[in-house]
């Protein structure tokens, strides 16, 4: 079965994490699948993994397991549940799952122009840049889409940000998506080559070597300025990378929550015309002091309720700012955007 995009840590795996505080409501049931078609998916996604799932010996006595979830009636959603749960309770791997996902006409071309749509529809993650009070710049960055179309528009975001004091670049509802972008993005904070985090590929036993790059489209933010990164439990995958990199260069303060833990890259793969499922096939390595997030997310380095880690970052920002700045007119300008932060809203 080939992948069904080329795009490592995809973002459709946002539904990997709770992504709306309310429960959204319960789909209809749809046709059940007949006994057989179950038992070829099941018997399929057993051959998936052993073939391509980074840590085979975790699922290679799992095809059993697997039969007996798509034993009983189940249409596809509910059948993709189910077998969720087995490679769940088998791994507790964070983005080892089977979802429900109809073929579209057209098969894997259709889908790859759907996908490309849904990138350019949301403007390739950047959902909003803005100069906030005090010269701090903000950048609230819901993906990391791929790095050839993405490129332009990270490109775009940083000219403008350029001239900031300060930086806070926004992960809370980032679940993901290219670790090219990743290593694109962290690019602008860097002033030499800096070493990222790798990938080990199961095939071919090969290792990824990601690290910053000597050039970038643009203006380079330096490594001078201060850049605060905010994550919740809904920050994943590819934005984890870039808040563990960051975080462990010493390039960024990191506040808010621990994010959701899923450091295993990987690729969505066909079982049948109706289900299908991310497998990863990787594993990210920090070169520098080894090992990496899966499981256990990326801590902050203080902790708040997400809805707080803006407002406290600016107030560090400011902060920060007043004890070296001279200039009157600059003085008196953080001194009034701090003073706004403690001003009650106005209704």
């Amino acid at each position: 079965m080939k992948p069904l995009a080329p795009i490592a840590l995809i973002t459709l795996l946002l539904a990997t994490v709770p992504v709306w505080c309310q429960p959204a409501p319960a789909e209809p049931a749809g046709e059940p699948l007949a006994p057989a078609a179950r038992t070829q998916v099941a018997r399929e996604l057993a051959r998936q993994l052993r073939e391509r799932y980074v840590f085979p010996d975790r699922v290679k006595d799992i095809e059993p397991k697997l039969q007996a979830a798509a034993a009983d009636d189940a249409d596809a959603r509910q059948l993709a549940e189910k077998l969720s749960v087995v490679l769940a309770e088998a791994t507790q791997d964070k983005h080892l799952r089977v979802d429900a996902m109809p073929e579209m006409p057209g098969g894997a071309k259709a889908e790859a122009a759907d996908m490309a749509e849904s990138f350019r529809y949301t403007n390739y993650g950047v959902t909003r840049v803005e100069r906030l009070r005090g010269n701090i710049g903000y950048l609230d960055l819901r993906q990391f889409a791929p790095p050839r179309e993405a490129g332009p528009v990270l490109a775009a975001a940083m000219a403008m940000l350029a001239r900031t004091d300060a930086l806070i670049i926004d992960l809370r509802r980032n679940g993901g998506g290219d670790p090219e972008t990743v290593q694109l993005l962290a690019s602008y904070f860097f002033d030499k080559p800096t070493p990222l985090v790798d990938i080990h590929w199961r095939a071919g036993n090969r290792i990824e070597t990601h690290r910053t790059t000597a050039k970038v489209a643009g203006q380079r933010y330096g490594q001078r300025r201060p850049v605060y990164l905010l994550t919740e439990r809904r920050t994943f995958s590819a934005a984890e990378d870039f808040a563990w990199g960051m975080k462990n260069r010493h390039r960024a303060t990191l506040i808010g929550e621990t994010t959701g833990g899923g450091a295993h890259p990987g690729d969505f793969f066909r079982l049948s015309p109706e289900l299908g499922v991310f497998i990863p096939t990787g594993r990210s390595v920090d070169p520098v002091i080894g090992g990496n997030w899966e499981g256990t997310g990326v801590s902050p380095d203080h902790a708040v309720p997400a809805a707080e880690a803006l407002t406290l970052a600016q107030r560090m920002i400011l902060q920060q700012l007043l004890l070296t700045e001279k200039h009157p007119e600059k003085r008196g300008g953080l001194e009034r955007a701090l003073t706004a932060l403690d001003a009650p809203a106005k209704p």
